[in-house]
């Protein structure tokens, strides 16, 4: 049995190899094409060409899916149009062993999903988005209105990024619990600080600070997420508002200017990515890190909770779509061509894709929950798969 196993698996596994490898080749072609019109004097054909090979894991990633699917379908109607599958039955392999067999380079795939969609591409991804940016002269990850951040009473604004741990062009308004602005904070740039730099440096607050050297000993978005830190305003002014208790709406202020200012934000480098890179692309660590700090700012978190909850169950998704080729190849599909199978696996997959795609849209407008929207997908193919085998077995 078990080399009847080594025999299916190699079957199978070649043809998802065989179609990951035209998929992503076309894939690429396309991609790199459609990149290329977007040069100018700035961004120029190498660059472009560059970004595309490390967005290129990213692809791959959610390739797989389908490529399994297909790749499965393919596998096991070249052992059906070779009347290998029936000698198999006839000897007496159950189809539950058939559909084990299988599995097992499936699980491969899932593998390679997991290690390309956590460890590759966010990376590749971060660093893509960003080497693009300084080409075309833009600011990092930002439109030209920049971006709103929320820390509790504090709202945030900030005009650029790098992912390293700056800020440019920050201002700040504090709000009291009657909604009144008590705080107005501007400063050039904010840089991050892990505490053991801060330990080896003293700094004080009025008076000219090398902060440029301080800058230079912030590791990377990385190193920072592994320690604590906190931000250093560079440059800035505060104006502080005094309300009148009695009732009126007479206003005090006091305004001030500092060359660097101890700043606490809820907001480390690690989490500048998610406006960098779409969350569909983040890790899923950073993805519920992420998710949880919205919540406890009293924010919308379902976007984030939907991607990691996507990434989390991809494996799932492609065990499902494997088991619906199988099905196929046990049903309908039995004597088909292989034309025929292609057709039906292409045509599948972009179905699924789209229900998917559907189903998590209305599952954010509609706020459900993103768990329910992420599986009610998964779930209504597994029990197309199982009802298919159910009328041939």
């Amino acid at each position: 049995m078990r080399t009847l196993d080594l025999y299916i698996g190699r079957q199978v596994l070649a043809a998802m190899a065989l179609v990951l490898l035209v998929l992503g080749g076309l894939d690429l072609l396309f991609t790199i094409v459609d990149e290329l019109g977007n040069t100018n004097e700035r961004y120029q054909s190498f660059a472009a060409i560059k970004y595309v090979l490390l967005i290129y894991p990213r692809h791959l990633y959610e390739l797989l899916p389908m490529s399994a699917l297909i790749g499965a379908l393919v596998g096991l109607g070249m052992l059906a149009t070779g009347n290998e599958l029936v000698v198999m039955q006839v000897s007496g392999v159950s189809v539950r062993r058939i559909v084990v067999a299988v599995m097992k380079p499936a699980l491969l795939v899932m593998v390679l999903g997991l290690v390309l969609g956590e460890y590759v591409a966010p990376q590749l991804e971060l660093r893509a988005e960003v080497g693009r940016a300084l080409a075309s002269g833009q600011e990092v990850g930002l439109s030209r209105f920049g971006h709103w951040e929320r820390d509790g009473a504090a709202f945030i604004h900030f005009n650029g990024i790098e992912p390293e741990g700056i800020l440019h062009g920050v201002s700040m308004l504090v709000f009291d619990e009657k909604k009144r602005v008590i705080r107005s904070v501007e400063a050039a740039r904010a840089i991050y600080v892990l505490d053991a730099a801060a330990q080896q440096d003293s700094f004080e607050t009025s008076g000219g600070v090398q902060l440029e050297r301080l800058a230079t000993e912030v590791d990377t978005a990385d190193s920072a997420g592994s320690a604590s830190g906190y931000w250093l305003l560079e440059n800035g002014r505060e104006i502080v508002f005094i309300h009148d208790t009695d009732g009126n709406d007479s206003i005090q202020s006091e305004q001030s200017e500092f060359a660097a200012q101890h700043w606490d934000l809820d907001l480390t480098p690690d989490l500048l990515q998610v406006l960098i890179i779409d969350p569909d692309v983040m890790a899923m660590t950073d993805l519920y890190t992420y998710a949880q700090r919205f919540e406890r700012q009293g924010q919308n978190a379902d976007t984030y909770y939907l991607s990691f909850w996507k990434k989390l169950l991809q494996p799932l998704a492609t065990a499902i779509l494997v088991l619906v080729a199988i099905s196929f190849i046990f049903g309908p599909l039995r004597e088909a061509t292989m034309g025929s199978r292609v057709f039906t696996a292409i045509c599948f997959g972009l179905a699924f894709t789209i229900l998917q795609r559907l189903i998590h849209n209305m599952g954010l407008v509609y706020q459900l929950p993103p768990l329910l929207a992420v599986l009610a997908p998964l779930v209504l193919s597994a029990a197309l798969g199982l009802f298919m085998f159910r009328r041939t077995t």
